[in-house]
């Protein structure tokens, strides 16, 4: 999770500037519809199912598609030789046999990595954004980490495999204003910096980026945050991990009142809901 240097960067520049700065986006703009969901909150498959499949493959899209997730979260980077492949680490040590920078290694050396060795499920490659889309269209959405990686280039990728309806798109909010300049119509998600969470500070943080949902770490939020951040007229989506990625965890951030949860166990969260309903 990033955003919170950026954030203070760009509140000084539209304290300085009487109002937003040039590079800001209209905090008037019309809000973006999110993509509609199966279940009553958003059921988020942090980087496919991290707990169930190989991470950021396109085995994990396959089982998060099969389980009847909502959305699948998948990060992107990009490689040497320019093409747009997913990776939640700079680095290539944690998921795949090999060591070295997704940025300093080609495709093809990407390529030549096994994904779901250490898994336990030897065979499974580095897939490309593009391979990734394919799989989710028409079938999950997809909430999209954005990593490293040009935003022109991502948002293109987007549009060849018609996917812009299907997507929210994280990152930083330099990165998100970038976004909302270039594709209003693509909804945006940043964390809510800490300095925001105290009254009034959410109502503030969404005139230097007007964002459709709201993220972070359920630690971080309460149900007040919640209420305030559906009074401002934004979704929250909170990360269920660490010690509330089980399900006693996700029916604390449901009484808390939140839109979406992102869990590694997304066929536990599935199973609350079932529960509860």
């Amino acid at each position: 999770m990033t955003g919170g240097r950026a954030v203070l960067a760009v509140t000084t520049a539209v304290v300085l500037a009487g109002g937003l700065g040039s590079g800001a986006a209209d905090p008037s703009m019309q809000a973006a519809p999110l993509p509609p969901l199966r279940h009553r909150v958003a059921v988020i498959a942090h980087r496919g199912g991290a707990a169930l499949a190989p991470e950021n493959t396109l085995a994990a899209i396959r089982n998060a598609i099969r389980l009847g997730a909502d959305y699948v979260e998948l990060d992107v980077r990009t490689s040497r030789d320019g093409h747009l492949v997913l990776m939640h680490d700079a680095t290539t040590n944690r998921t795949t046999d090999g060591v070295g920078a997704v940025k300093d290694l080609t495709l093809a050396e990407l390529r030549a990595l096994d994904a779901g060795r250490k898994f336990g499920r030897p065979g499974e490659t580095v897939p490309t954004l593009a391979e990734a889309l394919r799989e989710c269209r028409g079938k999950i959405h997809v909430y999209l980490d954005h990593k490293e990686a040009a935003v022109p280039e991502v948002l293109a990728a987007l549009s060849r495999a018609r996917m812009p309806a299907q997507v929210v798109v994280y990152a930083g909010v330099e990165t998100l204003l970038e976004w909302k300049r270039r594709a209003p119509h693509i909804p945006v998600m940043p964390s809510l910096p800490r300095e925001y969470r105290v009254p009034g500070g959410i109502s503030r943080f969404l005139t230097i980026l007007p964002a459709e949902v709201l993220d972070g770490n359920q630690r971080e939020w309460t149900p007040t945050l919640v209420r305030e951040a559906h009074a401002a007229g934004v979704k929250v989506y909170v990360d269920a991990l660490g010690e509330n990625d089980q399900p006693a965890g996700f029916r604390r951030a449901l009484e808390m009142g939140v839109d979406g949860i992102q869990t590694d166990h997304p066929d536990q969260l599935l199973a609350v809901l079932q529960e509860r309903e």
